[in-house]
């Protein structure tokens, strides 16, 4: 008798201890790394960076927003249209998901929350990027100077839509402070015309939902697109739970992937 009831108290405690392994087991999914680009730039620009990260451990997507080939309708490609695409990328992970949003990706990721505010997104990493709040456009926090050094090497073309690169040395020079050649020359074959239409979209997302999320930034020091002095004044409307400076220019990824993996993983960590 006494030996039947040892042998059923230990298999409760075995049983016991396989539910809670099942429970740890769903609970400790590793995070989903999902890589938003910015204005300009395809899902390529985080091959380095993502790279890295997938070699430490993690899980890693890069998302190809619209309008990264000529033969899109800029006119087309908005704001939400944008959004929609993320979050389409995004609907079958049952993992818990990080996003790391880039420049313009961050209005696009800003915005997707109002479209697919997933229950497992559970933080943003804002890297040199627009942060919008509700019922703010993409940019409207950005300075003179920050749009006259942006312009200096891009023009609308009102005829189709396009922001397009006309000229590529006055281009390179604003999107990053490297001086290496190597570098200039993959930003130029990895940079594409950006479709207009997107900076005018208006973001939305319901706060108490937006609120609950982690959210860092990582400033760039050098940047000529989004200065430091306006990464600051975004960071200062939303709730950062903590943030970083890399001594780079607007394209850490590809500038210094090896620097900017380091810092996500500090954060993620």
């Amino acid at each position: 008798m006494k030996r039947r009831i040892v042998v059923v108290v230990l298999l409760t405690i075995i049983s016991g201890c396989s539910s809670i392994a099942q429970k740890r087991n769903f609970s400790d999914k590793k995070e989903m790394l999902v890589f938003v680009h910015g204005a300009h730039l395809t899902a390529d620009s985080w091959l380095s960076t993502a790279k890295i990260l997938e070699s430490a451990g993690f899980d890693v997507i890069s998302v190809n927003l619209p309008g990264r080939n000529s033969s899109d309708n800029p006119n087309k490609i908005t704001l939400n249209l944008s959004s929609q695409s993320l979050c389409d990328s995004i609907k079958h992970i049952d993992s818990p998901i990080v996003i790391i949003a880039h420049s313009q990706g961050g209005a696009v990721s800003n915005n997707a929350f109002s479209i697919c505010p997933e229950k497992n997104i559970k933080s943003i990493i804002y890297i040199a990027a627009v942060a919008p709040v509700d019922g703010d456009t993409p940019y409207s926090l950005l300075s003179k100077v920050d749009e006259d050094n942006y312009f200096s090497g891009i023009n609308y073309d009102d005829s189709s839509g396009w922001m397009i690169i006309n000229n590529k040395d006055s281009f390179v020079s604003v999107f990053t402070n490297s001086e290496s050649i190597a570098i200039k020359d993959k930003i130029m074959r990895q940079a594409v015309n950006e479709p207009a239409i997107i900076g005018e979209g208006v973001v939305h997302y319901d706060s108490e939902y937006f609120s609950k999320l982690n959210k860092f930034y990582i400033h760039t020091k050098f940047d000529k697109i989004i200065s430091i002095e306006s990464q600051k004044k975004i960071t200062s409307k939303i709730d950062i739970e903590r943030s970083a400076v890399l001594e780079t220019g607007h394209l850490p990824m590809i500038s210094s992937p090896e620097l900017l993996a380091s810092e996500i993983e500090d954060i993620l960590n």
